[in-house]
């Protein structure tokens, strides 16, 4: 399973996205939806606080009553009950985000690999197809139809689901590595591959392993 790999953050100090470096601390007293985004945040990630699910928790569901249309907030409790393995807690808050925004791919996405956690993987199907046909289709969609299709020996449907997801994520090293084990039980090279076995890219996946994709970091 494959979930978008960081949180949604609108810190109202200044973020570093490559290494989730806060210039300074916010001060004062938490009075706005947008200062108990910005604390959740800070104790969801661990940045000027230290990391505490309970307090992330807390200060997210303040925001989300001060702003019921924060689908950030929302989104990133959602995910704060994923790592806490709270999968029917997750599953209700991701559809809270899709009831306000259909077109989220990430939460379609995110609720597959819920639900696919659960055991209930037609459901989790269809949630990866509903996340490729958003308007900003999230690769790892692509991916995790890809790992399912592969599962049920529909083979060629796997070999293009990973290749879309290539061309979104060509540097993705997971998904080069489905892509090279496609070919190892397919037996046929694409495009796409000829490019990743000249670049010396093309390994083998070992074991069952899934990303955890969280989110974007929004500025």
């Amino acid at each position: 399973m494959s979930t978008r790999n960081h949180i949604r953050a609108r810190l109202t100090c200044r973020v570093l996205i490559a290494t989730l470096f806060v210039c300074a601390p916010c001060s004062g007293q938490v009075t706005a939806s947008g200062d108990a985004f910005t604390e959740a945040q800070r104790y969801h990630l661990g940045i000027d606080r230290p990391r505490d699910a309970k307090k992330a928790e807390q200060f997210y569901k303040t925001a989300i009553r001060q702003d019921p249309g924060n689908t950030d907030a929302i989104y990133n409790l959602a995910h704060l009950y994923f790592i806490q393995m709270r999968y029917d807690l997750a599953a209700k808050t991701y559809r809270k985000v899709l009831k306000l925004n259909p077109e989220d791919s990430d939460a379609y996405n995110n609720l597959g690999t819920v639900y696919e956690r659960q055991g209930r993987v037609k459901s989790a199907r269809k949630l990866y197809v509903l996340a490729t046909k958003a308007k900003q289709p999230v690769a790892t969609a692509f991916y995790n139809l890809a790992r399912l299709y592969l599962k049920d020996g529909e083979e060629d449907r796997a070999r293009a689901a990973i290749e879309k997801a290539m061309e979104l994520e060509p540097e993705n090293d997971a998904f080069v590595k489905l892509h090279s084990r496609l070919l190892s039980e397919v037996g046929r090279l694409s495009n796409a591959t000829i490019w990743y076995v000249i670049g010396g890219l093309s390994v083998t996946l070992v074991g069952g392993g899934y990303l955890l994709h969280k989110g974007k970091l929004l500025s």
